[in-house]
């Protein structure tokens, strides 16, 4: 919110529902214009996630031209959504929750803008980390002993150095939080063009050390399998190898396999490799008696005797494990890039509110957000698919820098690696406060107007992005891929059906903006919820559970039917869906009714 802009409340405004930040922006708050609105999607879409996005697709057996278009169309589906649910924002220029009010009630709007914002401090948590994890590798550049700094301990699992770093990141967040809106909107607008610059830079790197886009782009096929993968024969266990070739030539030429059970430590593998000697490398190892409930761990070393590589598999019963496209990969995938943007896909009234004009918004949007993610997800896979080629010491894809902070500080250069780390640690600080606290921010400002500000609400999202310990949430990138946006998706989805089913369809974009800020009035509903809406969400969000439940190890994943596993391949399209079908039907049956006459 503009600091020297006096909003002045409305009559009959109840103090429980209206702040200055939280009012109807006035004509001179709406300076956004498409080069603005297109400078922050940049802005968010340029960020580690988004260049890590294909890895879990080509990982499960994706091309990347196919992990890329996925990418794309994925961003081009949520591009109407998007557009849709900011067109109140610009026409009426209210923030998401209080949008959520005509839908769900002065009230009830409370509980889609807390589950909002929830996800939001989770995203906010990983993004700090991110952008800390550069500073952290930017100060190695000067101080390499950081590396050697105090561990905190199995529960926190870093070093006392990666905390420092990631505080001070977070402590960055937090100053443009304090500043406002238009610190924000500075921040997007000059930083743009510089974040596209150096992703090209990096493309630039990658074709021109690895030989050419042609010889990088095939190296990427290797992404495509794993590094080992075992299944039964009869009674036997048959281990399939596959290290990192350059031009058909196997980077490592030894290895060694041992058999262990799943419980086995990080120590018990190790001792139990060290005990094997090393072998002349082989395309497939057979172990006799193999019992389904072991793994098999390889290890591998180049000619060079760098140090090992270690990769491993669980057997699978019977038949060898499917590889390659298909289309169930494909919608899962769908899935998950729709869900990368379906927070943003709720609360994008948060910024169209300051938006000039409803052309402004809609061509700022499709200029920024669909090309964005298709180049920067492009050079992902591109940069990465290079480090294949260039680094020796990546053995087994496993190895391969998905991360551009890992990539970055291979680097010898230090003035590259200065440069880059800070242009990484700008792009994670743009996307961080554009997508992750302004709207929670707002969210939690809902709860009690009177008492939680814009600053407050930010303030409260960058504490719970500490609490969560965000580092441990990246772990796995399956887990982040398919549970982490899959699932959240099925969460956000049917409130996305809800809110645009009610504007467009129910009210035909009609609203009375002063009522929104007042208790009786026309989003009053039964004691301001509308419990309609509140059945409906519960309703759409309910085929998903079984198989969210499924994917996150909950529940065993054979208790749970086959149809609720395909049903959660389409979360956010089944929660969408259910929810504006279902409110078209039967959400506000008086302001229906008031349409009709």
């Amino acid at each position: 919110m503009h600091h020297d802009v006096k909003v002045e409340r409305p009559a009959g405004a109840d103090p429980s529902l209206w702040n200055p930040d939280l009012a109807a922006t006035i004509p001179s708050q709406r300076t956004w214009g498409t080069w603005n609105i297109a400078a922050l999607w940049v802005g968010m879409a340029v960020c580690i996630p988004t260049y890590t996005l294909a890895a879990g697709l080509l990982s499960s057996g994706m091309s990347w031209w196919t992990a890329v278009l996925t990418v794309g169309l994925g961003n081009i589906i949520v591009l109407v959504p998007m557009i849709l649910n900011a067109h109140p924002g610009a026409k009426y220029g209210v923030p998401f929750p209080v949008l959520a009010r005509s839908s769900f009630g002065v009230r009830g709007a409370n509980v889609p803008a807390v589950l909002r914002a929830l996800v939001a401090c989770g995203w906010f948590g990983i993004q700090t980390w991110l952008g800390g994890q550069a500073v952290y590798e930017l100060l190695r550049v000067f101080w390499p002993e950081l590396a050697q700094a105090p561990h905190l301990g199995d529960f926190f699992g870093i070093n006392l150095a990666q905390l420092i770093a990631f505080l001070g990141f977070w402590a960055l967040n937090m100053l443009f939080v304090v500043r406002g809106m238009e610190s924000i909107k500075f921040l997007e607008t000059w930083s743009a063009p510089v974040l596209i610059a150096i992703g090209l830079a990096l493309l630039a790197w990658g074709f021109g050390t690895g030989g050419g886009p042609a010889r990088v782009l095939e190296a990427s096929d290797q992404f495509t399998r794993p590094a080992i993968s075992a299944y039964l024969d009869g009674s036997n266990a048959i281990g399939t190898v596959a290290v990192v070739t350059v031009d058909g030539a196997p980077k490592a030429t030894e290895m060694r396999v041992v058999k262990l059970p799943p419980t086995a430590k990080k120590d018990d593998v190790r001792a139990a490799l060290d005990a094997q000697p090393w072998r002349p490398l082989a395309t497939q190892v057979t172990f006799e008696n193999a019992a389904l409930a072991e793994r098999l761990v390889l290890e591998v070393r180049s000619p060079t005797k760098m140090a090992g590589s270690i990769a491993e598999a669980p057997l699978v019963l019977d038949h060898p494990p499917a590889s390659g496209f298909s289309l169930g990969t494909l919608l899962v995938g769908l899935t998950a890039m729709v869900g990368f943007w379906a927070t943003l896909s709720l609360n994008i009234p948060d910024f169209t509110r300051f938006a000039k004009s409803q052309k402004d918004q809609i061509k700022g949007q499709a200029i920024g957000l669909p090309p964005t993610m298709l180049l920067y997800s492009f050079i992902g896979v591109a940069v990465t698919a290079a480090s294949l080629l260039v680094f020796p010491d990546v053995l087994v894809q496993g190895d391969a820098p998905w991360d551009p902070v890992a990539l970055i500080a291979r680097f010898d250069n230090p003035v590259v690696v200065v440069i880059a780390m800070f242009a990484l640690a700008i792009a994670t600080l743009t996307t961080n406060i554009a997508a992750n606290v302004v709207s929670p921010a707002n969210d939690f400002a809902n709860l009690a107007p009177s008492r939680i500000s814009f600053k407050t609400g930010g303030i409260i999202t960058g504490v719970i992005g500490v609490v969560i310990m965000p580092w441990k949430l990246l772990a796995s990138v399956g887990d982040y891929l398919f549970v982490w946006l899959v699932g959240y998706s099925a969460l956000l989805g049917p409130i996305g059906g809800i809110m645009i089913a009610d504007y467009f369809i129910v009210r035909r974009k009609e609203l009375a903006v002063d009522e929104l800020y007042m208790r009786g009035g026309r989003y009053e509903f039964d004691r301001g919820i509308n419990w309609r809406a509140m059945g409906i969400l519960l309703v759409s969000v309910a085929p998903n559970l079984p198989g969210f439940l499924a994917a996150a190890g909950v529940v065993d994943p054979t208790s749970v039917p086959a149809i609720f596993h395909t049903i959660y391949t389409y979360a956010w399209f089944v929660g969408f869906g259910l929810g504006f079908g279902l409110y078209a039907l039967m959400g506000d049956p008086k302001a229906r009714a008031a349409h009709a006459t």
